[in-house]
């Protein structure tokens, strides 16, 4: 630890155990509701969607919803099911279960030698970039307006 001043100090921790995450996440999150004031922002969920065959993963997600906008943290699938269509049945029901939980928009990334153009193909647009991240790369920031019946 290091001290900064004022008997405060600064730790780097490696890992943070999930009940730290989580409390740091609600700490935020209760901050930002007060300053909202609008209390049907409250609702908040991290989940996963896994594709499996037998027991096998073959594709999955990561998505954090809050403030009715689902943050698409990540979406894989195995490189041998690749180009079989595993992507877009996964996000079709990403975007479902989004609707389902009021959502009104997903929004993510996507670098340059992942998959902007399969996002962009699925109508999502492109709404940011960071240039050159990773070095020779750029990351895509995407976004995508959810109705009732977008998937």
């Amino acid at each position: 630890m290091e001290p900064i001043g004022h008997g405060y100090t600064i730790e780097r921790i490696t890992n943070p155990t999930d009940s730290l995450q989580e409390d740091l996440w609600l700490r935020l999150h209760e901050y930002s509701i007060s300053k909202l004031g609008d209390k049907s922002l409250e609702s908040k969920e991290f989940f996963a969607i896994l594709v499996k065959e037998g027991d096998t993963l073959i594709a999955a997600s990561l998505c954090y919803l809050f403030f009715k906008g689902l943050n698409l943290q990540l979406l894989w699938v195995a490189e041998d099911k690749r180009g079989q269509d595993l992507g877009t049945k996964l996000l079709k029901e990403i975007e479902s279960e989004a609707i389902k939980l009021g959502a009104t928009l997903i929004f993510g990334y996507s670098f340059g030698f992942q998959a902007p153009k399969f996002y962009l193909k699925l109508g999502y647009e492109e709404v940011g970039q960071i240039p050159n991240y990773p070095e020779g790369q750029n990351c895509y920031f995407l976004c995508k307006k959810l109705t009732n019946n977008s998937p």
